[in-house]
This record gives structure tokens, sequence and C-alpha cells, in this order.
């Protein structure tokens, strides 16, 4: 809120500190820095008339990241954690209506060195698949092979989940055409469509806020 210029006007009154600040003459601050200087006053007292506002400012992103009890050390160990916060994150992003357009994954290591990649969605997203796939490649992509002391997922660049968006036709699902066709790759699971996924996640959500989040847990984090 100060300034060098503020800050070295402050230091020639003798003024240092908040608290010697509070304490000083408004008038002797005004004098010297003007209508800033009443604002740092005001402020350094407590004094703030600015208007409230009566809703809250609209989160810009959404995120959570976890400190593990001992440091992880083989990637296998870190897909759960990333899975448990993809989770946290997409239900989040779904209760506040919203759909992320960037994923972020943090890896903080044990000298607490921290680093961070993300990447850009083309359609935005609150699929718990999607990212949870996004940051298994992200933290994939960012390990350097180092203990793992924390782990965390971000999501920015929100927009509200039904704004219309254009797909391209890599985004459509052919599911029900493909079925007609030979049936030669019928041992391969098939990944659930878009639409499935969103009940899905949707269902789970239910569960979970009539049950407790530990209502539905997944397999891998049962290992």
């Amino acid at each position: 809120m100060a300034g060098k210029s503020s800050v070295k006007a402050l230091n020639n009154l003798g003024i240092r500190t908040i608290g010697e600040l509070a304490a000083s003459d408004p008038k002797l601050i005004t004098l010297n820095l003007k209508s800033h200087g009443t604002m740092l006053w005001n402020y350094a007292n407590g004094i703030d008339n600015s208007p409230v506002c009566s809703t809250p400012a609209e989160a810009k992103g959404i995120g959570n990241s976890t400190t593990l009890s001992s440091d992880l050390t083989k990637e296998c160990e870190a897909v759960p954690i990333l899975h448990s916060l993809a989770e946290s994150v997409a239900s989040r992003l779904r209760k506040a209506h919203k759909k992320a357009g960037s994923i972020c994954v943090e890896i903080k290591y044990y000298d607490f060195q921290s680093v961070s990649r993300q990447t850009q969605i083309d359609i935005p997203t609150n699929s718990t698949d999607l990212i949870t796939q996004t940051s298994k490649r992200l933290f994939h992509e960012l390990w350097n092979q180092q203990p793992v002391r924390l782990l965390g997922i971000r999501t920015t660049k929100l927009v509200d989940e039904n704004e219309p968006v254009q797909l391209s036709l890599f985004d459509l699902d052919f599911s029900d055409i493909s079925a007609n066709k030979t049936n030669a790759n019928a041992d391969f699971p098939k990944k659930p469509s878009p639409e499935k996924q969103k009940k899905l996640d949707a269902a789970l959500d239910s569960i979970r806020k009539k049950y407790g989040k530990k209502a539905v847990t997944r397999a891998s984090e049962m290992e």
C-alpha cells in the first residue's frame, strides 16, 4: 500500500512501524503525504470507508492441495492422491456451477522447493475423469523423481457451467456408430461418453452430499 517514496517520507518523520503511524498526528501525515497520507493513517488505525460489497467476489480459481504424512517416492503412490484431489476440485466446480479452462498441478519436494505445470483445456470442464487424467499427465511430465512432500491441483479460467461452447468433429461422440462396426476390439473396455460421465459425477455428488464424502471410495484409494 505504501510505495518507496511514501516509506521514505514516513521514515523522515521518524515513523517506521504501523503502530508509530497509527499514533502519529494525522494532520502532520496529511501535510507531508497529502491524501495518500490520510489513507495510510486511516488504514493504520483500522478505518476504511470503502462500501461493503453485499455479494462475495467471484472466485478466479478453484483448487485443493494436501501435505503428505510421508514423502512419496513412486509415481504410483501419487495416483490415488491425484484422484482424490481431482474429485474434490471437480465437485467444487460443479457445486459452483462452473467449468475450468485451465488445469495446474503443483509439487512441493522434500526440500520445500515448489514447481508447477498447467495446461489449457480446449473445452472447459468440471469432469472428475478429465481433471484426474490431465493431472496425472501433468504430474508425469513435471516430477523429477525427488521425494514429494505436497501435491496440489488448481483450476482457473472459470466459466459458467451452462455457457455454450463450439464443438469440433473430434469432440463428438460416435460411440453408437462405432457399435455397428466390427467387434474386433470388443475385448477393450470402452471409455464412458461425456454424457454418461456427467451423470456419474452427478450421482456421486448426490450420494456424498447425503451420506458424506467417504460414502463412495475409489478402488485405487483402498489399495
